[in-house]
């Protein structure tokens, strides 16, 4: 037989270092990350107290480990005609892979105070990053203040961010995302629309409209 390339076939010895990404058990993955549980259990005690709500969203966990290769068959199999790229098909019979770590690589609550009705915010308690943020205040417009739940909305994302980001050391996503929450900020602030007394009459001009 024609070898097409080198080593196309042979056996292979030594470790070959393995990663997966996969859904396990919260309450385990929260026992082997005991930080990111108090952190979690900070989080739940402080929204509680602020009669906001937390919710869990998603999580993930990545495991790192080793399959040890004792002289075993493997061969290099084109995916294509062209030969440009190639996978390697290993018969490890009854070798598992070794399991070396074990950790949570994100865990999303998504956060909503009392008064939020449309959107949320999420966060990732273990990158400490603001994963998504409500569209109304994302998405701000001018001309939106004249809409009192629009406002009331904005008004309350912007709470939670602010404690998120001043108190609790959360980030968002990259300096674009930063440059773009101090401009809406700056802009709410700045022309007195996020302002006590503006959210209490819009909400008595919405209360008064029902």
């Amino acid at each position: 037989m024609t070898v097409l390339i080198p080593l196309e076939r042979g056996r292979a010895v030594g470790r070959l270092y393995l990663t997966s990404f996969e859904k396990l058990e919260i309450g385990h993955l929260l026992e082997i990350e005991p930080e990111i549980a108090k952190e979690l259990e900070d989080l739940r005690k402080e929204v509680t107290e602020k009669n906001w709500k937390l919710d869990y969203s998603d999580h993930l966990a990545m495991l790192s480990g080793e399959l040890h290769l004792n002289n075993i068959e493997y061969q290099l199999m084109s995916w294509s005609l062209f030969k440009s790229n190639y996978s390697m098909m290993i018969d490890i019979g009854t070798v598992l892979p070794v399991v070396k770590e074990i950790k949570l690589s994100k865990l999303i609550y998504n956060i909503q105070t009392d008064k939020m009705t449309h959107d949320n915010i999420s966060i990732d308690l273990v990158r400490k990053e603001i994963t998504h943020v409500n569209d109304i205040f994302w998405n701000w417009e001018e001309g939106w203040e004249k809409d009192p739940e629009k406002l009331l909305e904005a008004f309350e994302t912007l709470k939670v961010l602010r404690w998120l980001i001043e108190e609790k050391g959360y980030s968002l996503r990259g300096e674009p995302d930063v440059e773009k929450y101090r401009k809406i900020r700056e802009s709410l602030e700045s022309s007195g629309k996020i302002t006590k007394s503006a959210i209490d009459y819009n909400l008595a001009n919405l209360d008064d409209s029902k």
